[in-house]
């Protein structure tokens, strides 16, 4: 008598190959389908790091005028920000909070 057909461990290899290759498909088309709001949304997050790290470095300054205007050009200048188009021009506002002794960082359109 002849047995046709797959065997449990070939349909649990292929199970899993066709569950790898769909991650990385589905994980790379999520990119295809980022909107515009999104892609502002990651650069207000690398802005207000930069931001935040340049206002840690300049901590005395800022706390002694309570507050501070910033252009994203003036992080690239200092190496906080890296020099691409999509940032120039952009301006922020730091803050320094004395009850938490932190900064808070706005974006000004």
């Amino acid at each position: 008598m002849k047995n046709s057909g797959y065997t449990i461990p070939e349909l649990v290899i292929v199970a899993v190959f066709l569950g790898i290759v769909s991650f990385f498909m589905v994980s790379k088309a999520s990119y295809a389908f980022a909107t515009p709001e999104d892609e502002f949304k990651k650069i207000e997050l690398i802005l207000k790091k930069s931001a935040s790290v340049y206002a840690e470095k300049n901590k005395e300054s800022i706390i002694a005028e309570k507050s501070k205007y910033v252009l994203a050009n003036d992080l690239i200048e200092a190496g906080y920000l890296a020099d691409e188009e999509k940032y120039k021009g952009i301006k922020m506002k730091i803050d320094y909070k004395e009850e938490t002794d932190s900064f808070s960082v706005k974006i000004i359109r």
